[in-house]
């Protein structure tokens, strides 16, 4: 869960619960208020019909003066009316329920009249009895009105409160979404400290934590690839005297010459490895400002000059587009390229080796191709290609390459926002498409 929807969940039962709680009491107190309102009004009612009833002739003489009940209009939910010590209406709103009740005690009190409950007030007057009297479900009706009309609001407000801290949440946490997406675009190698200016105050010791680890990460690799550089210097020297001594004795042998060979040859490949670990160390690191790729036909001519003159002859060179510039430094195209021609030419059988170069219309892309007629890979073999160290069957059977290769294709590639691709020709055969950055 998000910390900005964790905060307004939070937030949000805080607040729900709070103003529940509030409402509860709001209504117990609005309940209480709404009858002792109205009880007040049965007891107002009550007293100015006593009042009327001095200044009209609505008392009889006597108790024998009666003859028929005034009745006048009434309103629904409530009904009032006058009666004598017999029981006998005086005077009664129309449709009051309240005539089958006997003579009620003076005071309030709840009745049940035809399956309803009305709240009364009775006065005594002289020798007659006024009773005013309203519905409890109006009274009802009527404080669920005043709770609605109050209610909404609260309900408008809660929302609108949880809708306006989303917003202030999500605009207090831009500045960790924008940390997030600075390093998501930075590079697998980069171990530049993070720029803190502009940060919150809460965000600082975050940002220094995390160039600490990074500065502590650059000193780690700077140490790792050292290492790896001086151990691979250090140990070309003695090999190159052990190939000396080697060569001499090989020279000078009789019977054992061919043991003093394959020594030679063991030699020969340590030495090859250990110049793919510094290729690949070197691939790693970042490269010179003054290796600068202006062409990479250029390169590309480097790598194929470079080839002995046999293996030049089986290289079909096919070009498409107009030449570019590459942000590769030209080492490590040079690099990479002939990585891939070699295990071509050296594991490819005796066919040719198709090289293209093809680059987009808008020169920002070049994608460059080696196919060769070997017995190519199986799918588990492309699966397991360019891990450092492996082998694939051709290489293992005779071969003698490090499995580094592909390992240091792939490093350049990945560092400067290339792909490197392995797929199986039809009819036999590898193809290696390396898509690298131009312009």
């Amino acid at each position: 869960m998000s910390l900005r929807l964790r905060a307004v969940l939070i937030a949000g039962v805080a607040l729900a619960l709070l103003w529940t709680l509030a409402a509860a009491w709001m209504l117990h107190d609005v309940h209480s208020r709404v009858d002792r309102t109205l009880d007040q009004r049965l007891a107002m009612s009550a007293r100015m019909v006593s009042g009327l009833m001095q200044r009209a002739t609505l008392m009889p003489a006597g108790p024998d003066a009666l003859l028929e009940p005034i009745t006048v209009g009434g309103g629904q939910g409530i009904a009032c009316q006058v009666r004598t010590q017999r029981g006998e209406i005086v005077a009664a709103t129309s449709g009051a329920p309240l005539a089958a009740l006997d003579v009620p005690a003076p005071g309030f009190a709840d009745r049940h009249v035809d399956g309803e409950v009305w709240r009364t007030y009775t006065l005594r007057f002289g020798d007659h009895y006024i009773t005013t009297a309203d519905r409890i479900d109006e009274r009802g009706t009527l404080a669920r009105g005043i709770l609605l009309a109050a209610g909404v609001p609260f309900v408008v407000a809660l929302l609108g409160g949880l809708l306006a801290l989303w917003i202030g949440i999500s605009r207090g946490l831009a500045p960790l979404d924008a940390l997030r997406r600075t390093l998501q675009a930075r590079d697998a190698e980069s171990t530049e400290p993070v720029d803190g200016a502009g940060a919150p105050a809460e965000l600082r010791p975050l940002i220094d934590a995390l160039n600490g680890l990074l500065e502590r990460l650059a000193a780690a690799l700077g140490q790792q690839r050292a290492f790896t550089d001086a151990a691979a210097h250090e140990l070309r020297t003695p090999l190159t005297v052990v190939d000396t001594h080697l060569q001499v004795a090989r020279m000078a042998a009789g019977p054992d010459a061919e043991s003093l060979r394959s020594a030679g040859e063991g030699v020969r490949r340590l030495r090859h490895t250990l110049d793919q670990l510094m290729v690949l160390t070197r691939a790693e690191a970042a490269g010179g400002a003054g290796d600068a790729c202006d062409s990479v036909l250029g390169a590309v001519g480097d790598v194929i000059a470079r080839i002995p003159e046999p293996d030049r002859e089986r290289i079909a060179l096919e070009v498409s587009g107009a030449d570019a510039a590459s942000p590769i430094p030209h080492s490590m195209l040079v690099t990479a390229l002939r990585n891939v021609l070699d295990n071509a030419l050296r594991y490819g059988g005796q066919g040719p080796v198709e090289l293209a170069v093809r680059f987009d219309r808008a020169g920002r892309r070049v994608a460059i191709e080696v196919a060769d007629r070997g017995p190519g890979m199986s799918e588990a073999e492309l699966a397991n290609a360019g891990q450092r160290f492996w082998r694939g069957a051709s290489s293992r059977d005779g071969g003698d390459g490090a499995g580094l290769g592909l390992s240091i294709v792939s490093a350049i590639a990945g560092r400067y926002d290339g792909t490197v691709e392995l797929n199986a020709r039809e009819g036999g055969g590898l193809r290696v498409r390396l898509e690298l950055p131009a312009g």
